[in-house]
C-alpha cells in the first residue's frame, strides 16, 4: 500500500515520497522497513533520527526539526494511527455455525448468522442475537441475553438473568453475574444474603479479562453504554457506572456506589460503597475514595483529595522529609566536629603532661637512686 493511499484514508498532509511502500505498523524503536509508525510524545524524539521505519504519523508540531523523514501530519496522531493499524489488522480464523459439540439447550434461542464454538453451553432460556460469536468453553445462564454483534471469548460465564446489550466484547475469563459479597455477622459466624438480583450491560461496552461484575442483591448491577473496562477489574453488587467511563486494571468500587458519565479511573484505585460519584471526575491511579465527589473533580491519594491539594501536601511532605534529612546530618557534623575537638583536646592534654612528667622525674631523679643513674650514664 502507498503512503499516498494511507495519507488519504487518515487525511493526513504528507511530507516527503508519497509512493514509499507500507507494508505493515510498528513502533519507533523497533519499526522495520517497509512499516509505519507514530511519534506522539517529546520523550521519543531520540528515535526519530535512529528509526528504520520508512514514514512517521506526527502532528504539526512535533514534526519540526524533523529532516529526511516521510511523514504524515495529522491533527490527532493517535486516532490516526489506531485507524492505520485497523487497515493492517490481519483477519482471524471464525469458524461459522453451531458446533455440534457445543451444548445448546432446547429451549435456547440462537439467531441466524451466530457462531457457536466447541465446549460452549447455552442454558435454558438463554438468548443469543444475530452475527454474534461464542468461543470455547463460554457459559451462558438460565433466562438470560446476548444481545447483537457480541464477542465472547473463552471461559466468560454470564451466570443467570443477565442481559447484554449489542456490540459487547466481554473478555477471556471474564464473570458477569457472580453473587455480590452480602454477609450479615452473627455470634456463630455471618448469614449470606441471598442475591437475588442481576447485571445490565448496555450497548458498545468491552469488558478485560478475567473481570468480575458481581449481580446485584435486589434490582440490578448496571454497566452503561460505551464504558470500557480493562483486565482484572471488580465491580461490586447494585453499583451503577455512567456512560462511556473508563477504569484501568486492578481497579474496583465496592457496592450500591454511583459513578457518573466519562469518568476515569486509574489502575489499583479504589472507590468505597454506597457513594456518589459525579460526571467527568479522574481519579488517580493507587487513589483511595472514601466519600462522595462533586462532578468535574480531579482526585488522588489516599484518602482521595483533589489533585492540586494532594500534590501541595505532597510537596510539605517532601519538604518536611528533606528539611529533617539535612537536621540529622548537620546533627552528626556537628557532634562529628565536637568529638574531633575533643579528641585533639585530649590529644594535647596528654602530650603536654608527658613533656611535665619527664621533666619533673626522669626516672633516676630520687636521691636514693642517684649512684645507679651515674652508673647507668657510664
Amino acid at each position: 500500500m502507498k503512503l499516498s493511499e494511507i495519507a488519504t484514508h487518515i487525511s493526513a498532509r504528507i511530507v516527503g515520497d508519497p509512493s514509499v511502500e507500507i507494508e505493515g505498523v510498528g513502533s519507533i524503536e523497533k519499526a522495520k522497513g517497509g512499516e509505519i509508525t507514530i511519534f506522539v510524545k517529546e520523550r521519543y524524539r531520540r528515535f526519530v533520527d535512529t528509526t528504520k521505519a520508512s514514514a512517521i504519523i506526527t502532528s504539526e508540531r512535533l514534526s519540526a526539526g524533523i529532516i529526511d523523514k516521510n511523514l504524515l501530519i495529522v491533527e490527532d496522531p493517535y486516532l490516526a494511527f489506531a485507524d492505520v493499524i485497523d487497515m493492517f489488522t490481519p483477519q482471524s480464523y471464525i469458524p461459522s455455525g453451531v458446533s455440534d459439540r457445543a451444548f445448546i439447550h432446547k429451549e435456547a434461542f440462537i439467531q441466524s448468522g451466530t457462531t457457536v464454538m466447541a465446549g460452549a453451553y447455552v442454558e435454558k432460556g438463554a438468548y443469543v442475537g444475530k452475527n454474534s460469536i461464542i468461543y470455547p468453553n463460554v457459559y451462558v445462564g438460565y433466562l438470560s441475553r446476548i444481545g447483537d454483534n457480541c464477542i465472547l471469548y473463552p471461559n466468560v460465564v454470564i451466570r443467570e438473568r443477565c442481559i447484554i446489550g449489542d456490540n459487547v466484547i466481554i473478555h477471556a475469563g471474564a464473570v458477569i453475574g457472580a453473587d455480590g459479597f452480602g454477609f450479615i455477622p452473627k455470634k456463630d459466624g455471618y448469614r449470606k444474603v441471598s442475591q437475588i438480583g442481576g447485571v445490565i450491560i448496555e450497548d458498545n461496552v468491552e469488558i478485560g479479562a478475567n473481570c468480575t461484575i458481581d449481580r446485584a442483591t435486589v434490582g440490578d448491577t448496571l454497566i452503561k453504554s460505551g464504558t470500557k473496562i480493562d483486565n482484572l477489574v471488580q465491580i461490586g453488587h447494585n453499583v451503577e457506572i455512567g456512560e462511556n467511563t473508563i477504569m484501568a486494571g486492578q481497579s474496583g468500587i465496592a457496592g450500591s456506589t454511583k459513578i457518573g458519565s466519562w469518568v476515569q479511573i486509574g489502575g489499583q484505585a479504589g472507590v468505597s460503597g454506597h457513594l456518589v460519584i459525579g460526571d467527568r471526575v479522574r481519579i488517580g491511579g493507587k487513589s483511595g475514595v472514601i466519600s462522595d465527589v462533586p462532578s468535574d473533580k480531579e482526585m488522588a491519594g489516599y484518602p482521595a483529595v483533589e489533585r492540586w491539594e494532594w500534590l501541595k501536601m505532597y510537596g510539605i511532605l517532601k519538604n518536611m522529609l528533606t528539611k529533617r534529612k539535612e537536621f540529622i546530618e548537620n546533627r552528626h557534623e556537628n557532634q562529628n566536629r565536637q568529638e574531633f575537638h575533643h579528641r585533639r583536646e585530649q590529644r594535647t592534654h596528654f602530650k603536654g603532661s608527658e613533656e611535665r612528667d619527664g621533666k619533673q622525674n626522669d626516672g633516676f631523679s630520687n636521691k636514693p637512686f642517684a649512684h645507679l643513674k651515674k652508673q647507668f650514664e657510664k
